[in-house]
């Protein structure tokens, strides 16, 4: 069955989360995905060139010959999409990285302003080499601003964006999320934009050049509490797992070792069900917990009642006792406990890949289901350079000789620059 984005292919320069992220949504639904790296500078995601045993998040916690090549957070990222290695600051680079520019229908970068330009490949020349080509440029703080040429990234974003402030324990300091949201949401940002792109290009005949700031991207989450603010002039406050005007709401503590429950009561419909489920009908007869107001007021009272509750009890065993009453409840889970959970199993969340390098494992897979069109994980990522010959060969109609050449020149290659003596040279077959 085809996929809905085959016959498109998208050249992909970004790194790090937010590019790579936009350019696997496109790979999962079957574009022809082209990362380009090069061997003086790939992607910061691949970890370094030789990294002590135990660090990382390398298989088994073994960096390899060819730790390059084996990092989780770069082959989560890439499934699906080809991979080679092009030292654009070398003209013979350049050159061919102009002729994919003419057979792409799309190229995306997530560099710091100005790097393409400085290498002659700004959008101009990119449009002379393929005029109704789609451009994704999406540094930090955008093409634009006082703050353009600034280097940014996702900790940084989240304290701009105004996320910190509001984010950590009640009353104390700013606090990451420990996710970094701005680089997945501008990813999706870049992604949805980019196919919006190249559909106003099937209308027109014309490509056009995107500017995507990820600080921006970033700043779109805390919408409503901007306008909380010019309503009622208060800026929003850290409070960690509490809720305006939600409570019970938090995360509380069960059996085992780090084991946390989170429940959330929105109605009196909900609290009376907890109540029940606790087996602490009194608390309904107490005036702390009289209506939502009352009960919000109290919370620290109410936190003790349920935590003495839900310490005597398995955190999927609460959440499932919970749930069937009906109220909102779910356990913590830690990586073991999603790789296991019935309902991520039972729809396929995580799929098994076998990398040549990294081995077989279970990777994040596709969040959406298409009854028509379903996306797929085709192949695993691509180790560094690895469909060098089949691009540059099939693709550019270069010879074995002349790819060997660019081989030894490290214009293109399988082993980065720099790499201690021993470590994989193994060239591509």
């Amino acid at each position: 069955m085809p996929l809905p984005l085959e016959g498109i292919r998208i050249l992909d320069l970004s790194r790090i989360w937010a590019g790579p992220y936009a350019t696997k949504l496109l790979a999962d639904t079957g574009a022809e995905v082209i990362k380009l790296e090069s061997l003086k500078g790939y992607d910061p995601h691949r970890g370094p060139l030789d990294p002590p045993p135990g660090s990382g998040n390398y298989p088994q916690g073994e960096p390899g010959s060819a730790p390059w090549n084996r990092a989780g957070w770069f082959n989560a990222l890439h499934m699906s999409k080809y991979g080679i290695t092009l030292d654009l600051a070398q003209p013979r680079g350049r050159d061919l990285f102009g002729q994919l520019v003419q057979v792409s229908d799309a190229l995306i970068e997530n560099f710091r302003f100005g790097t393409l330009e400085r290498l002659g490949l700004g959008y101009a020349k990119l449009r002379s080499l393929r005029p109704d080509i789609v451009v994704v440029s999406m540094p930090s703080f955008g093409n634009s601003g006082p703050w353009r040429s600034y280097i940014q990234y996702g900790i940084g974003q989240e304290q701009l964006a105004g996320m910190a402030s509001m984010t950590g324990y009640l009353n104390g300091e700013p606090m990451r999320s420990g996710v970094n949201h701005g680089d997945p949401i501008t990813g999706s940002h870049a992604a949805g934009i980019l196919l919006a792109a190249l559909l106003y290009r099937r209308r027109t005949g014309r490509g056009m050049f995107i500017d995507l700031s990820q600080q921006e991207s970033a700043v779109c989450l805390i919408g409503e509490h901007l306008l909380g603010f010019q309503m009622t002039g208060r800026n929003p406050a850290s409070r960690g797992n509490r809720h305006p005007s939600m409570a019970p709401h938090g995360v509380y503590p069960c059996r085992g070792d780090d084991s946390w429950v989170t429940i959330a009561v929105s109605t009196d419909h909900e609290w009376r069900a907890l109540c029940e489920a606790l087996g602490c009908h009194d608390l309904l007869d107490d005036p702390r917990f009289a209506g939502p107001l009352a009960r919000w007021h109290n919370q620290e009272a109410l936190d003790e009642v349920i935590s003495a509750w839900t310490r005597e009890r398995e955190s999927q065993q609460v959440a499932e006792v919970l749930q069937l009453a009906g109220v909102p409840a779910a356990p913590v889970l830690t990586a073991p406990g999603l790789l296991s959970d019935p309902q991520y199993r039972e729809r396929g969340v995580f799929v098994e890949a076998t990398h040549p390098d990294a081995g077989t494992h279970l990777y994040p897979g596709i969040a959406w289901k298409m009854s028509r069109t379903p996306g797929q994980v085709r192949w695993a990522a691509p180790r560094l350079g690895e469909h060098n010959h089949y691009i540059l060969g099939t693709l550019l109609g270069l010879g074995s000789d002349e790819i060997l050449e660019l081989e030894e020149r490290q214009i293109a290659g399988t082993v980065p620059v720099g790499a201690a003596k021993g470590q994989n040279n193994e060239k591509e077959a």
